[in-house]
């Protein structure tokens, strides 16, 4: 298995052609006036390119986000499918398949400002170097300054 891609979002649906509509997507930055923070729904939109042989059997992935000493502040885990002989022999030899997985951190309190990451593993290894996510102090406007707009 490969991966394709792994973008942070809003929010995705996952529809049944395969495609994802991925919405409040491609951001690292968490902007919160106090800490600990809680951020109510991180969506992490996963592609894995799978050859034949590999949709034999099952996959899990595990996506695991971590403060920046390691600290686990939330987990999602994800299964790829088994295809059946019917799908598998439908793959020419040598293609990779694209396959969509949507994970879901709900409710995720971050105690401070700072660092964090969002590992992705599977089969034991890490399928990239983490993705960097960010909690920063949303700036509040001066006491009688003018809203912008």
């Amino acid at each position: 298995m490969d991966l394709d891609f792994a973008i942070l979002s809003d929010g995705v649906t996952l529809r049944q052609d395969g495609k994802m509509d991925i919405y409040g997507a491609a951001w690292d930055t968490v902007f919160a006036r106090a800490v600990p923070a809680l951020h109510p729904q991180i969506t992490l939109a996963v592609r894995v390119l799978c050859s034949r042989h590999e949709l034999e059997h099952d996959h899990h992935i595990d996506v695991v986000l971590q403060a920046a000493d390691g600290a686990e502040l939330a987990r999602a885990h994800g299964n790829m499918p088994v295809l059946t002989d019917e799908q598998r022999a439908l793959i020419p030899a040598g293609r990779q398949v694209g396959l969509g997985l949507v994970l879901n951190f709900q409710n995720v309190l971050f105690p401070e400002y700072g660092a964090y990451q969002i590992a992705i593993h599977w089969a034991g290894t890490e399928a990239r170097p983490p993705l960097r996510l960010f909690v920063a102090e949303m700036a509040t406007p001066e006491a009688g300054a003018p809203p912008s707009g």
